[in-house]
């Protein structure tokens, strides 16, 4: 009996022609199909790929072989062993290969990026420099053969004003259990209406960020699109920002994102429509608008955190409705 009978093997793309092509014979001969796409989940029995590769499919894929051990299993004629780890390991050891992998590749690509000049950028590039961006636009980031399910929620346990530098911003601690359930809910009713003790049990649930946690990578995809809140009633609707990062994001990197949008000074597109708003802190910008510094500038300045008012404190970043990996999310404030 064919020893491969039955099983599905997909290759990897990384792997050159003439090896792949030896793998196919080889793995057809003793019985195995092939499929040209691979996703998590599907139908291939086994991954075939090298070493710089493995990190794709450890934790999303039972069996990761080797081309040598197709070639072996197809010349014995009898399956070579195969070394296997439960899944939570399997996802704990993909997730440190990645960062690992992303690593070396982030640093290839800054010490390449570093060679090519700032004029690139701005339209002058040569068709040498041309092609490089585009070298390592591809490399860096068109090489997964999938795009990773991205959370629902992001940075949930984090408690900050937006108006504050990402200094400030605290994490809560681990969420109490039963008989604390009483006192944690001390947190947001003050019984003697003086704030005191809602203050003081407020500062025992939260903590500071660790390093670690600031620069933990939190999203792994390399776009990472945000709704902003323009307006504290929502009239003019959400205002979106793209950012790219070729590693993925961390924690502090996004809160950053957040704290620089809102410190900057609104355009004048938004101050054109926000004068119009119902916002009662819309009369401070129809004052600044029709200012004599205004008139004597030409433009007028006001802060987008101004015009959000008390509505400042930070809840979470919420994956809009649709794809599981979108790569979309709301920031939701409150006041």
């Amino acid at each position: 009996d064919s020893v491969l009978s039955g099983h599905t093997i997909y290759i990897d793309s990384d792997i050159s022609v003439e090896l792949r092509n030896k793998v196919l014979e080889a793995a057809s001969e003793e019985g195995a199909m092939a499929i040209d796409g691979w996703f998590a989940g599907c139908s291939a029995s086994h991954v075939v790929c090298e070493g710089n590769s493995v990190h794709r499919y450890i934790g999303h894929s039972n069996n990761i072989v080797t081309p040598l051990w197709v070639l072996k299993t197809a010349e014995d004629r009898n399956l070579q062993r195969l070394v296997h780890m439960s899944a939570d390991l399997a996802r704990q050891i993909g997730i440190l290969l990645e960062k690992s992998q992303n690593g070396i590749v982030g640093e290839e690509n800054n010490v390449a990026s570093s060679t090519i000049s700032t004029r690139s950028v701005r339209g002058n590039a040569s068709q040498e420099e041309r092609q490089q961006i585009v070298h390592l636009a591809k490399t860096g980031t068109c090489q997964n053969p999938f795009r990773p399910i991205s959370p629902t929620i992001l940075l949930e346990t984090v408690c900050w004003s937006i108006s504050e530098p990402t200094s400030t911003a605290s994490i809560f601690r681990d969420t109490v259990s039963g008989e604390d359930a009483s006192e944690h809910q001390s947190v947001f009713f003050d019984a003697n209406g003086d704030g005191k003790d809602s203050e003081t049990s407020f500062t025992n649930v939260t903590r500071s960020l660790t390093e670690s946690e600031k620069n933990e990578l939190i999203f792994k995809n390399h776009f990472l699109t945000i709704l902003f809140p323009a307006d504290r009633f929502s009239e003019m609707g959400p205002s979106s920002r793209t950012y790219f990062s070729n590693n993925g994001f961390t924690r502090l990197q996004i809160l950053d994102y957040i704290y620089a949008f809102y410190q900057e000074n609104m355009s004048v597109h938004e101050i054109e429509a926000a004068i119009h708003t119902d916002s009662r802190h819309a009369d401070r910008l129809r004052s600044a608008y029709c200012s004599k510094e205004t008139i004597e500038h030409g433009y007028t300045v006001f802060k987008r955190i101004d015009f959000l008012g008390s509505r400042k404190s930070f809840e979470m970043l919420k994956r809009v409705s649709g794809d599981n990996n979108s790569n979309v999310y709301e920031l939701l404030i409150r006041a």
